[in-house]
């Protein structure tokens, strides 16, 4: 990740912060839905978020095309079949800055009983990326950059399908190719492929989510959870909000502006308000290095990033 250039986000402070309440109108959905309780927050659990990831570390590296993104996807799968999901692989190739790459990916409603209507959007999609960054001479689990956004979204897979037709208020979208194959994201050239190929096929559908949720690096009780000041301004409230209500206002604050990450397609590609959430990984030591390991995590920041994108749901939801 890397922080906009003033000038891009500049444009995106024109172009969303003078949005009020009217862009997250609520039109088009035709899938049943319940508002998400209060009480689903506090069923999060960051100790059954921290085994997610530990799960997944056990795969080794996770670039795109690899043997480890394969099996995450696979006990990404399995798991949320149990838990009464539907799973969908959003699988293209693209063009990169090392050739053509294969690229894969994940989508989940909760639809235990029948196929979803992939063509119908529901209404709030809680998206992070799954991939590891591509480094051929070193190890890099990527235990935090992003092991902990799946992990977290995992959990909230669990909590939200014991609340019924609340959880078809969300579509869970596992990003790959997030990471670029060089060193630093182009949003147009070299990183952010899985979002952009996403907000691209959105078009498709029947209609448009009405917001999104994008996190990652978010497992790390040693630094803050940001709010990227390019996300929506009414999101960024409702993210303020929740936060008091939680008692996080000190450890959740606002980023010093935008950062590149799978929201920006989204907001850009598809025009969907979308708020991101991020650790501060300027201040991460171990960021993109071998030492991004399982140890960096804490069952309590997982804990508190959970609950707190619940309880935005929770905000959005019950009207």
């Amino acid at each position: 990740m890397t922080y906009l250039p003033r000038l891009g986000l500049a444009f995106l402070f024109f172009l969303f912060q003078s949005c009020g309440e009217e862009d997250l109108q609520k039109e088009g959905a035709s899938i049943p839905t319940a508002p998400i309780p209060k009480e689903a927050v506090t069923e999060f659990s960051g100790d059954n978020a921290l085994q997610h990831v530990a799960a997944i570390n056990e795969f080794g590296p996770r670039p795109a095309e690899s043997e480890g993104y394969q099996k995450s996807l696979r006990y990404l799968e399995k798991t949320l079949k149990k838990l009464g999901w539907k799973t969908k692989r959003q699988s293209f190739p693209s063009s990169t800055p090392i050739g053509t790459v294969n690229f894969t990916n994940l989508l989940a409603r909760h639809s235990p009983d029948r196929e979803p209507d992939w063509l119908v959007s529901p209404p709030y999609l809680l998206g992070g990326h799954l991939d590891s960054k591509r480094y051929p001479e070193i190890i890099f689990l990527g235990a935090n950059d992003s092991g902990s956004s799946t992990g977290v979204m995992v959990e909230v897979a669990r909590v939200l399908s014991q609340h019924g037709d609340s959880a078809n208020q969300v579509e869970l979208i596992f990003f790959d190719g997030e990471e670029a194959m060089l060193k630093s994201i182009d949003p147009k050239r070299d990183g952010l492929y899985g979002s952009r190929y996403f907000a691209g096929h959105l078009k498709s559908r029947k209609n448009k989510p009405y917001a999104g949720i994008i996190i990652d690096l978010v497992g790390d009780d040693k630094v803050p959870l940001l709010i990227g000041l390019d996300s929506h301004q009414n999101l960024q409230s409702h993210a303020r909000v929740a936060a008091r209500s939680l008692n996080l206002q000190k450890s959740v604050i606002n980023a010093s502006g935008g950062i590149i990450d799978d929201h920006v397609p989204l907001i850009n590609g598809a025009n969907i308000p979308c708020l991101h959430l991020i650790g501060d990984f300027q201040k991460m030591p171990y960021w993109h290095t071998k030492d991004d390991t399982i140890d960096k995590l804490s069952p309590q920041a997982l804990k508190n990033c959970g609950q707190l994108v619940l309880k935005i749901l929770h905000q959005l939801t019950a009207g």
